[in-house]
């Protein structure tokens, strides 16, 4: 029997007149291991999201063509009904956890079914095991670090037991061992126990490997639906709409990065001096006795395993949060002297999250909000705000609504609206969230050309090693919440031990796991 069959599927979102998915035919059979790929924007979350019943259960719009589960039509039968046979796992594992402590969020949903407690007691141990958490049912989950928080959505979601397991974007926020580690966990629940698999991503490159089957979108539509032995035999197509390709058997060229000029001496513009950070209720420092020196003109990479400290480090240097000991200075002021819409125009920063940000009715007003609210003249506002759309490749949706669009493009829509302010100080939360090769490489092209020209000062956290040896001039390697590195990526990354530490290179006996 044919787990999904996909016909003639469309659909279109209530602020759209053109639908993001458009004639869509497919079948996916027992056992898949399915790859889903395509430029942002393409419409890959809309169409998992047909698959499990979230549309169009829980999402309006008008959907036309027929999803069928085990020949059920999707839209004919109840979300609860569907979700025990195709299981979603989001991008983001705080989307997904509702509960305090991890059993608690495994049994959640067994819970919510009326399974019975000794049933649930060992269906929440096999989960466990199944992801490489056994003994973690007492943690709380607000203390696991972002790998951590997402095998226990992911076991969740095993404890369910469902036929069909969908990820969207499962690992963009994770290391590289934490990637790893889920990959392999997901590779397994297919090969091991039958789960028929569908992923999402723009990381083409680690899930090529485990998969048997390419999907590739664009504008809505199935592009490509080829075996993996055939998928990659021209990658013409690929190129084309600015997708990864996997690595061929020849090594690929060094990247190069164009030098800096060595900025002007001039008194820093950032200082973090001795900062220390705890947050409440907790009795160790998240960040630890860190010192640097920021210039003007410089780029910066703040590189690190999940959990070592790189978004507080950003926020302190924001002013978004204050140092238990030590001194943050921007411009000669300390932060502690300052109340955060004094640092606006002064400090920007775009957050992991990009919805955290976004408030406006269209995207052309959240790009106009900053400099509105810096009173700048209509005219001058209207300049601001048509070039921060053309540089960011945001023109075709300036009427409209941030949340219409994919993760990836509320990531360019933050962007752009922070950008638009030129703040001094850009400090930037894991850039490659969502986006596909070529508009991260747009985005980082143009913030780091604007930056350099404006002598101004770019700090992104990252995990992705090609972006830092690309763009940064220098990166700091945290580890558990101290700073182990500061210096030029090229000096870092031919260093083993360091990046073990970061957990950006595994070791020889984690690869072979």
């Amino acid at each position: 029997m044919v787990p999904i069959q996909i016909e003639n599927l469309f659909f279109t979102y209530p602020s759209r007149e053109t639908p993001t998915l458009h004639g869509i035919n497919a079948e996916i059979f027992p056992g898949d291991f399915l790859l889903l790929t395509g430029p942002t924007g393409c419409g890959k979350t809309t169409l998992l999201r047909t698959m499990n019943g979230l549309i169009p259960h829980a999402s309006a719009g008008t959907l036309t063509g027929t999803v069928r589960v085990n020949d059920k039509d999707v839209a004919s039968q109840s979300l609860a009904s569907t979700c025990q046979q195709v299981a979603l796992l989001f991008q983001n594992p705080d989307d997904q956890l509702f509960c305090t402590l991890v059993e608690d969020e495994i049994a959640f949903g067994l819970e919510n079914l009326c399974f019975p407690p000794e049933e649930i007691k060992g269906r929440i141990t096999l989960a466990l095991e199944q992801v490489g958490l056994t003994g973690f049912e007492g943690r709380r989950t607000a203390e696991l670090s972002g790998g951590e928080k997402q095998r226990v959505a992911l076991a969740s979601i095993c404890a369910m037991q469902p036929q069909v397991l969908l990820l969207d974007e499962p690992t963009s926020h994770l290391d590289p061992r934490a990637t790893r580690d889920i990959l392999n966990i997901v590779k397994q629940l297919n090969v091991e126990i039958g789960i028929t698999v569908i992923l999402a991503t723009h990381q083409v490159k680690e899930v090529a490997p485990l998969c048997n089957r390419v999907w590739l979108m664009h504008e809505g539509q199935l592009c490509l639906d080829l075996p993996k032995t055939d998928a990659f035999q021209d990658t013409s197509v690929f190129s084309r709409l600015g997708v990864e390709v996997p690595e061929t058997e020849n090594p690929p060229s060094p990247i190069k990065r164009k030098p800096s000029p060595n900025p002007t001496p001039h008194p820093p513009l950032l200082n973090v001096k001795d900062i220390s950070f705890c947050y409440p209720n907790s009795d160790k420092n998240v960040v630890q006795t860190i010192s640097c020196e920021v210039s003007r003109g410089e780029i910066i990479a703040i590189m690190g395993a999940n959990g070592s400290g790189k978004t507080t480090l950003l926020h302190l240097m924001g002013g978004l949060l204050q140092p238990s000991s030590g001194q943050v200075i921007i411009d000669g002021k300390t932060t502690k002297r300052r109340k955060l819409h004094q640092l606006a125009g002064k400090v920007g920063i775009v957050f992991q999250n990009p919805d955290l940000l976004l408030q406006a009715e269209t995207v052309k007003s959240e790009v106009a909000f900053g400099p509105k609210n810096l009173k700048l003249k209509p005219d001058i506002l209207q300049t601001v705000v048509t070039d921060t759309l053309a540089q960011f490749k945001l023109t075709d949706f300036a009427e409209e609504p941030p949340y219409s669009l994919s993760r990836g493009q509320r990531q360019r829509v933050a962007v752009a609206a922070t950008f638009s302010l030129h703040p001094d100080i850009f400090l930037l939360d894991e850039p490659t969230t969502g986006q596909d090769a070529q508009h991260l490489q747009l985005m980082m092209d143009e913030l780091c050309n604007q930056i350099r020209q404006e002598n101004k000062t770019l700090i992104f956290a990252t995990h992705n090693t090609e972006l830092t040896l690309k763009y940064a001039d220098r990166v700091l390697l945290m580890h558990e919440g101290e700073l182990i590195f500061d210096g030029t990526p090229d000096t870092a990354f031919a260093d083993p031990t360091l990046l073990q530490l970061t957990s950006l290179l595994l070791k020889e006996n984690d690869a072979s796991n």
